[in-house]
């Protein structure tokens, strides 16, 4: 699915039944009270976070828990909050047994593997940022940067939980690496419905907003990065 088409285009779009079977489909559920009960707020009321970051080694094919939870971006990426560890709310390993969210991984680790621009890296870290971006009719919700950028790591998807009916914007925008200009304005809006990118892309998503009274977008952003990249981290 990465393959060198997604590796010259830079994103690609995975549809829910890529992770989503009729023996994981109730436990979306579970995962969704994640979002309600597990998130702290995230230098703004309309932006909760939680933070699990995972270490995996391909030779071994094993996953552990990192021993070291902070997290950091390069004020390249993210003149806003790059440039300082940052520290969240970091999540009950328990997470990882949702079988959902069991599947995610799996099947992300499975397309990491052979994607072909990490097969040198023997020790990669995950990091899986639970975020909920939440509006009111009065106050949009913006993410951190709050438009075009690149991402730090050389992959990332960006997994759908749940949109609020009410919800507006909260759009992913690509724009062209040279020129910057937007090409595509792309909407997920089915539960696990996944976008991924690489670093041959800009990228940003739109302030959420709301029709009427509270309005939410949960995403689960999958980051990986060669671990020896975690030198600040």
């Amino acid at each position: 699915m990465l393959n060198q088409e997604f590796i010259k285009r830079g994103f690609g779009l995975i549809p829910s039944e890529y992770y989503v079977s009729d023996e994981n489909l109730p436990s979306i559920h579970d995962l969704r009270k994640i979002f309600d009960t597990e998130l702290e707020e995230d230098g703004s009321q309309f932006r909760k976070r939680a933070y699990l970051k995972l270490q995996w080694e391909r030779l071994k094919e094993q996953i552990q828990i990192a021993k070291n939870q902070a997290y950091f971006q390069t004020s390249n990426s993210n003149q806003v909050d790059g440039g300082k560890i940052r520290r969240f709310k970091i999540l009950n390993e328990y997470i990882l047994d949702i079988p959902i969210v069991r599947n995610i991984l799996e099947k992300n680790i499975s397309m990491i593997n052979a994607y072909s621009p990490l097969k040198s890296e023997n020790d990669l870290t995950i990091g899986m940022h639970f975020i909920r971006y939440q509006a009111n009719e009065n106050h949009a919700s913006y993410s951190s940067p709050d438009w075009l950028h690149q991402d730090d790591e050389p992959l990332v998807f960006v997994h759908l939980i749940n949109l609020s009916k009410t919800a507006l914007g909260g759009d992913n925008l690509i724009a062209d690496i040279d020129t910057k200009k937007v090409t595509h304005v792309l909407r997920l809006e089915n539960d696990i419905e996944t976008l991924v990118l690489n670093k041959n892309v800009y990228h940003a998503v739109t302030p959420l907003g709301s029709r009427k009274g509270i309005a939410f977008r949960d995403v689960i952003l999958f980051t990986i990065e060669p671990s020896q990249t975690q030198q600040h981290k």
